[in-house]
């Protein structure tokens, strides 16, 4: 009696195996042939775009101030990093970015000295940790600059970049 039900559970599993192979099957022909049976539609053509009155935004450099100088997080002190920034804005925003930047300059600058110190001597090195630097920078000026999400700091280049 326990052989005849053991083979009856054995076939019947080995029919839901048969019966999702044959499922796996139909749903995966049917993924290939769909595609023939519907409309080709053309690729659209982007609309021709408006001439404006309105010049091109032209990229405006800010400068941010007077070169830092920050140790670096090693364990001996003597590694530092001096820096001088540049802010790249559209030249319309650019006496937006100024005046805010003369205003916030010390809160900016107690960050920026914060942020550089927190690295170490790997995070500073090289071209794409010092883009990510970059980036950041960026990020978190517009951030305290522009609370409402807008970005008007397109980018943070770097004057001077020496680590010793």
């Amino acid at each position: 009696m326990a052989k005849s039900a053991e083979t009856a559970s054995a076939s019947t599993g080995g029919k839901q195996w048969i019966l999702i192979s044959v499922l796996a099957v139909v749903a995966i022909a049917a993924g290939a042939v769909v595609p023939f049976f519907l409309p080709e539609t053309a690729p659209t053509k982007p609309a021709p775009q408006e001439k404006s009155n309105s010049k091109e935004l032209k990229p405006s450099l800010v400068p941010f101030g007077d070169p830092m100088v920050v140790n670096l997080n090693t364990n001996q002190l003597s590694k530092y990093l001096r820096t001088k920034i540049i802010l790249v804005v559209d030249e319309a925003n650019e006496k937006t970015v100024r005046d805010l930047l003369e205003k916030n300059k010390p809160f900016l600058k107690t960050w920026l000295i914060a942020y550089l110190s927190d690295q170490s001597l790997r995070d500073v090195t090289g071209a794409a940790a010092i883009n990510r630097l970059r980036r950041e920078i960026r990020d978190q000026f517009n951030t305290m600059l522009f609370p409402d999400g807008s970005e008007k700091i397109n980018d943070v280049l770097f004057e001077e970049f020496y680590v010793q």
